[in-house]
């Protein structure tokens, strides 16, 4: 039986081959090769051994074991013990201790908060964050710190960007850092209110606020704790290591109070002072004289004190006024040209004036290590 099937399927593949060759010959135009035609020929010829009987004895069925039952009852018995609560009731159920061991989750909102403070706001700066990114920091900022100035702190922030090199505080130009807030300010939306100003221009109000309120220098310094409390027994290295603390401190101010009239003139450069007052958007002459009137009366008076600081922060302001001057305006021409010989004479007698005062503090020096 076994070799009947196996020569039927012999020829079942045998007429599929050829079957499939010949079609191919036919499209491809091929003829037939006399070694397949003679094979085609054998393979053809009537085979007389080959007997087909219509009886197929059936195929041999192989017995499966089966279970005995002998009444129903035995089948729910044995489902019953496969599955016996009895069995897996302890770990089904559940455990009250397991609650009451594992801590409260802390909720998403807590999870990805971040802090907008100050040091922040200064990173922001300093790497530059798109506009719309950085508006939306400041108004976190604000809303953490409500105040009726909120955007007080962001000018400080901004402040300290402008002055974090320890290196050199004026080697960062303050009109890239004063474009990147301006541009921030244009985001604002009306829930940022900064001195009764609100929306984009809250941003400009809150700098000229902070220019206004650092135009001025206080030579008058508090003494240090360590000043006030101290006796006439105290000794002269500590009077000298005082000294030294007074006057790193006095630099300081006086860096601080140049760098604030440094972003004072960008910031009238740029346009950005006068915007945060004017009602009529329209009036251009009157945002114009508005913008410049704090910056005049700044570099008049500053050219008559005493102190060199203020020379320099005046200096600062005059520049931005002459660049931002009115082209053809012959009367203000010849008033800053005026203003500029003043300063220039000015500063002759205020370099006259430091080594003076620089001698004489060295003669001090001197006199109270020879009394030490």
């Amino acid at each position: 039986m076994e070799e009947s099937e196996s020569r039927f399927r012999e020829q079942i593949y045998n007429w599929f081959k050829n079957t499939i060759g010949r079609t191919r010959r036919k499209l491809e135009g091929r003829p037939r090769s006399s070694k397949k035609a003679s094979e085609k020929a054998v393979s053809s010829a009537p085979n007389t051994d080959l007997t087909w009987s219509a009886n197929v004895s059936p195929p041999p069925i192989i017995p499966y074991p089966s279970v005995e039952v002998d009444s129903p009852v035995a089948i729910t018995t044995t489902q019953t013990a496969i599955i016996t609560p009895t069995q897996y009731g302890s770990s089904l159920q559940p455990d009250n201790n397991i609650s009451s061991s594992i801590p409260p989750t802390a909720s998403p909102h807590h999870a990805i908060s971040i802090s907008f403070d100050k040091p922040t706001l200064r990173e922001g700066f300093l790497h530059g964050v798109d506009p719309p990114t950085l508006a939306s920091m400041i108004q976190n900022f604000t809303i953490s710190n409500p105040s009726p100035t909120p955007l007080a702190g962001v000018v400080d922030a901004l402040f300290e960007a402008v002055s974090a090199d320890s290196n050199n505080s004026f080697s960062r130009d303050p009109h890239v850092y004063l474009r990147r807030f301006y541009d921030a300010s244009t985001y604002f939306s009306p829930s940022i209110v900064h001195a009764g100003v609100s929306g984009p221009l809250a941003g400009p109000r809150a700098l000229q606020m902070q220019i206004r309120k650092y135009s001025t220098w206080n030579p008058n310094t508090s003494s240090s704790p360590a000043r006030r409390h101290s006796t006439q027994s105290s000794s002269v290295t500590t009077s000298i290591t005082d000294e030294m603390q007074r006057i790193a401190s006095d630099r300081q101010r006086r860096r601080d109070h140049i760098q604030w009239a440094r972003i004072h003139a960008a910031a009238l450069e740029l346009g950005m002072l006068g915007m945060g007052n004017i009602r009529d958007a329209d009036n251009n002459g009157y945002a114009y004289a508005t913008g410049r009137m704090l910056s005049e009366m700044m570099a008049r008076d500053a050219v008559w004190e005493t102190d060199e600081v203020e020379w320099v922060a005046g200096i600062c302001i005059l520049r931005a006024l002459i660049r931002t001057a009115i082209r053809g305006d012959r009367r203000q021409r010849d008033d800053y040209d005026e203003l500029l010989r003043t300063y220039e004479g000015r500063w002759k007698e205020i370099k006259d004036e430091t080594r003076q005062a620089l001698v004489t503090v060295k003669v001090s020096f001197y006199l109270v290590l020879d009394r030490s």
